[in-house]
């Protein structure tokens, strides 16, 4: 565990540019990856915001308007009973239907191709779009962890929004 979150943390500094303070958002369902997303963020102080992936586009881009992150993590599908979800035309209608977060539509995405597509790449996947367990084979150096105040910003957990916009908390 701590090899693959130290490797993945690598990836984010060195591949995507993510440092101390920056947003990522995650929109995958309950899989492993999941945690190691999570946890590289706080490896190198990144902030975290984790999306449920059931959310349709709309509510997705809010989220992503509200928080500005610099990166998406994501999942190819989600499985529900009797079907597959596809993430990838989620987040790209997401992206194109942000209206405060700069460069929204060129965003890169991180995506963990499941076994459950048969390992294809989905359709609307464009040069926008980096396979995590590639990246994880070719990245072989261990990030080291960031000296963090107590008080540094872990996540950002959204209500609901069922009253209005949803507000982005800020957990340390």
């Amino acid at each position: 565990m701590h090899n693959r979150v130290g490797r993945l943390a690598n990836i984010l500094k060195k591949k995507f540019g993510i440092v101390k303070g920056d947003r990522v958002l995650i929109y995958m369902p309950m899989i492993i990856e999941s945690c190691w997303a999570m946890l590289a963020c706080a490896r190198i102080g990144a902030t975290h915001s984790v999306v449920f992936g059931g959310f349709a586009a709309k509510e997705l881009s809010n989220r992503i308007d509200d928080c500005h992150p610099k990166l998406v993590i994501l999942a190819s599908t989600g499985i529900e009973p009797g079907k597959h979800i596809k993430y990838a035309p989620i987040v790209d209608e997401a992206l194109s239907l942000c209206k405060k977060c700069e460069n929204a539509a060129s965003m890169p995405r991180l995506i963990v191709q499941r076994k459950e597509l048969d390992g294809k790449l989905l359709d609307t996947v464009s040069e926008h779009y980096h396979d995590m367990h590639t990246l994880l084979e070719e990245e072989q150096e261990v990030a080291i962890a960031e000296s963090l105040p107590s008080a540094h910003p872990l996540y950002i957990l959204y209500t609901s929004g069922t009253t209005g916009a949803p507000k982005g908390v800020v957990r340390d």
